[in-house]
């Protein structure tokens, strides 16, 4: 039975342990939270004591952690899984951090024999249940073949964008774009509702116009119902993504301008205490401002 490490017991890795157990995998899980090692236990997984613990155990490790300073932390600090894990082994990284962090922990993981790759994924807490994510991958093409059957174990679509950092790159792009749509969503509505127009008929007509988009079918629900609380991919992650997708592209010095202008709204929506909310929490921002809301309820 082929063994896999996943540290990070949270909405994702809490689908990529179901889904890697479901095809057979040997999973040796880790997780500062007692509750979240409990949940790994019942399931079947192996739970380990530490990072470095979970190095001895399996020879490839996908992480899925909150950022950059998590990340670094698990992968090179004191009780770190680079502290353990043996030369030829492999880390899949799926979480969403910068490229540059992600850059350093390639070349940690090079001096040491170990292949990391960042992984980031796209599919949200079902994808992850369901094995589907869409998943971005930079780093070594040439040791790619021997990692696509374990990303096979937790995704449907696997992208290689090229270099380590590309894979980062992508889903900052990637997100930026959905945050984007989501806010756009959000004014229009906002303008249909207060003109008289009923915002299911509108958004049925974005759904069949050249107006259609995923982000409408997967966050639609929650704007048109005014159901911010009900959480797919919480307003603080979305947060930090375009935090970090701001300043990524200032290290290439392209303007934010529509970018820049959605992530103060995300700042000011994080401001007034709905960090725990879906992302599409962003919406209420416009609706306070224009003293509306899209929701009839």
């Amino acid at each position: 039975m082929n063994a896999v490490g996943v540290i990070g017991i949270g909405a994702m890795g809490k689908g990529m342990i179901g889904s890697l157990l479901q095809k057979g995998y040997r999973v040796f899980a880790y997780d500062p939270i007692p509750a979240a090692q409990q949940w790994a236990k019942e399931r079947g997984a192996e739970v380990a004591d530490s990072p470095a613990a979970v190095g001895r155990m399996a020879g490839v490790v996908i992480t899925s952690l909150p950022g950059p300073a998590v990340v670094e932390q698990v992968l090179l600090g004191a009780d770190g899984l680079y502290a353990t894990l043996a030369s030829g082994s492999y880390v899949l990284d799926a979480s969403t951090i910068d490229p540059a962090t992600a850059r350093r922990m390639y070349q940690s993981g090079r001096e040491k024999g170990i292949a990391y790759f960042d992984c980031p994924v796209s599919g949200g807490p079902a994808g992850a249940a369901a094995g589907t994510l869409t998943i971005m991958v930079g780093g070594d093409e040439s040791k790619l073949p021997e990692i696509i059957p374990y990303l096979q174990g937790i995704g449907k679509e696997i992208f290689y964008l090229g270099e380590s950092g590309s894979g980062q790159v992508a889903k900052l792009c990637h997100n930026s774009v959905v945050a984007v749509i989501t806010a756009a969503l959000g004014e229009a509505l906002t303008v249909g509702a207060k003109a008289g127009v009923d915002p299911h008929k509108l958004a049925a007509v974005m759904d069949k116009g050249s107006a259609h988009n995923r982000v409408l079918s997967i966050f639609g629900p929650n704007i048109l119902y005014g159901t911010y609380e009900k959480t797919i991919f919480s307003l603080d992650h979305m947060h930090k993504d375009l935090t970090l997708y701001t300043k990524a592209a200032q290290e290439q010095q392209v303007p934010v301008l529509v970018g820049g202008t959605v992530s103060q709204m995300y700042e000011a929506a994080k401001a007034q205490g709905k960090g725990a909310w879906d992302s599409s929490a962003v919406c209420s921002v416009t609706e306070e401002l224009a003293h509306a809301t899209i929701s009839k309820s």
